[in-house]
């Protein structure tokens, strides 16, 4: 029988905690054609969310030694404490699961037929859900065009993969394992700098199906759109995300160079990611230009290629220090 673990980071969730739980204990198939663990890290709530979680018994609850360590470190404490399972899944707590998803996800793993040592992860589309969680008829693909190939130089510089609607083997669990600890807090989010990974050294599935309905509410940390907010804050929030999608590269090259010889990995991969580690180090405008025209056409959203570009051409350019590697 199959092994599932879902992991699941609690804050102050309890408003639509309970209907989450149950939508993944209740899954088809549960005990008959696959066993499935919940293994719950809460971040130190304080409104009674661990009352509910207790109310659970077959819920397993990883001590947090009373530390509040952030979204991003506390799913890498939940990967990184959790046992040998066939097929990891990443939850927030407050969306719902239909009754087939992880017998989908099953289905599209076993399907792949790939050598289980292969790190491989597997990205559903999702419902956007009104705050009661009822579907509003419009699915993340339609939101934001997955109609582009999504392979290594895709993930790059956009965002397909949603942690919620994203489960990883065991293969790729070593990946996570293997990621520095100083990391975890400066990457842009645990989910997407895993999946970025798994496209470089093994094989990203997506299924063109919705198999979540992702909630969306006014304490959404991260939600599928930002109109809501001013446009002060949606500047602001977009040269972050550009420069973070740079670091986020510069690790990956760092993390390929320290694990060449683990992985089998190919050349026009790692050459890919080492020239963004040069473009983003030289201290030459016409150098750093050059790199960016090959690395540009990846970049398939507008307002991200702008804000990499000034990131690139006008932020720091001439107190840019190449890190030893």
């Amino acid at each position: 029988m199959k092994k599932i673990i879902v992991l699941m980071s609690t804050y102050n969730g309890k408003k639509y905690l309970q209907t989450q739980i149950e939508s993944i204990l209740n899954q088809d198939g549960v005990n008959i054609d696959f066993h499935l663990k919940l293994l719950i890290r809460d971040d130190k709530s304080t409104d009674g969310t661990l009352e509910i979680i207790s109310s659970y018994p077959t819920v397993e609850v990883l001590n947090n030694n009373d530390n509040n360590l952030g979204v991003k470190r506390s799913f890498f404490e939940l990967l990184s404490k959790a046992g040998e399972a066939d097929l990891y899944f990443f939850s927030d707590q407050d969306d719902i699961w239909p009754k087939n998803k992880v017998h989908r996800f099953l289905q599209y793993y076993e399907n792949k037929n790939v050598d289980e040592k292969i790190p491989i992860g597997l990205f559903s589309d999702l419902w956007i859900a009104d705050e009661i969680g009822k579907s509003t008829e419009v699915k993340m693909s339609d939101k934001y065009d997955w109609k582009s190939k999504a392979d290594y130089r895709f993930f790059a510089w956009n965002y397909r993969v949603t942690g919620a609607a994203f489960a990883i083997n065991f293969a790729a669990k070593k990946i996570s394992d293997s990621i520095p600890r100083e990391w975890q807090s400066q990457i842009n989010m645990h989910d997407s700098f895993i999946a970025l990974l798994i496209s470089v050294v093994g094989d990203l599935i997506q299924i063109d199906e919705p198999l979540l309905y992702y909630r969306q509410h006014g304490n959404n940390l991260v939600g599928a759109s930002n109109k809501s907010k001013s446009l002060k804050y949606r500047f602001k929030n977009l040269f972050k995300i550009s420069e973070t999608m740079l670091n986020d590269n510069i690790r990956v090259y760092k993390w390929l160079y320290s694990n060449q010889n683990k992985y089998n990995i190919l050349l026009i991969r790692y050459k890919y990611f080492e020239s963004i580690y040069a473009m983003k180090n030289t201290t030459s405008t016409i150098t750093r230009y050059k790199i960016w025209k090959s690395v540009k056409k990846d970049i398939t959203l507008f307002k991200i290629r702008v804000a990499i570009f000034r990131e690139l051409m006008f932020i720091g350019k001439n107190t840019m220090v190449k890190e030893k590697q």
